[in-house]
């Protein structure tokens, strides 16, 4: 049984207010929910791109600026651009990161030009598309030909240790714990939104069939977070 909308409109909608509700904690409620880590991950995100100086990177559900910040402490000499639909979540990556350029905008209807990135980013966001193909077609759209492609997202371990103890920690201690330092029913949502995402394998056909290739992945937490990377 779901409680949350996971496709389309409704989906895209209702994220847009979730977001907007909890952004004055999310740093915070992120780095308490995974002890630390997701600083991390994000920081491994931003070195397995390899970006250039001159390259433009689109950094795509950039939300309070975490990944656009580690970005440009990789490479100084880039230009960063971070898109998100939450004005409020912008505002604070642009504070945490004055050079960012902010564009409020949809992540399946991207305002630029094609070809016009050598690299994209997009961290714990594709899983909030409302409409997942679409918005993947838009970030091929925008990236240029050879460009670098590189997503950090969550799944369910299919098998080891960590399963049983990361299902009852995402059903039982997360939503609880979330609700102590921000909305409780937004992380209710992540736990829907994670078992409703396509599981590994099936996300890197997706990513083949859209045009993306030399995909490679990076597993953490025994398969709970993902970083998949390739290029156009």
């Amino acid at each position: 049984m779901t409680r949350f909308v996971h496709y389309g409109g409704d989906k895209r909608r209702f994220v847009r207010r979730m977001f907007g509700e909890i952004a004055h904690r999310y740093d915070l409620t992120n780095r308490v929910l995974t002890l630390g880590m997701d600083t991390r991950w994000r920081r491994r995100l931003a070195a397995i791109l390899g970006v250039q100086a001159g390259n433009r990177v689109l950094d795509l559900a950039c939300g309070t600026g975490d990944v656009a910040l580690q970005i440009g402490r990789c490479q100084p000499h880039c230009r960063v651009v971070g898109a998100d639909p939450v004005p409020c979540m912008l505002s604070r990556a642009a504070e945490k990161f004055p050079p960012l350029v902010a564009v409020c905008c949809e992540g399946e209807a991207l305002p630029f030009r094609e070809n016009a990135f050598q690299a994209v980013t997009i961290a714990f966001g594709v899983r909030n598309f409302g409409y997942l193909e679409k918005g993947l077609q838009q970030i091929y759209r925008v990236l240029a030909p050879g460009g670098r492609l590189g997503i950090l997202e969550f799944a369910l371990p299919d098998r080891g240790r960590c399963q049983g103890f990361y299902r009852w920690y995402l059903t039982r201690v997360l939503p609880r714990l979330g609700a102590l330092f921000s909305r409780g029913y937004a992380y209710q949502y992540l736990t829907e939104s994670i078992r409703h995402f396509p599981a590994p394998a099936d996300f890197l056909d997706l990513l083949a069939s859209v045009g993306f290739t030399r995909m490679n992945t990076r597993r953490f937490l025994g398969g709970a977070v993902w970083i998949y990377y390739g290029r156009k």
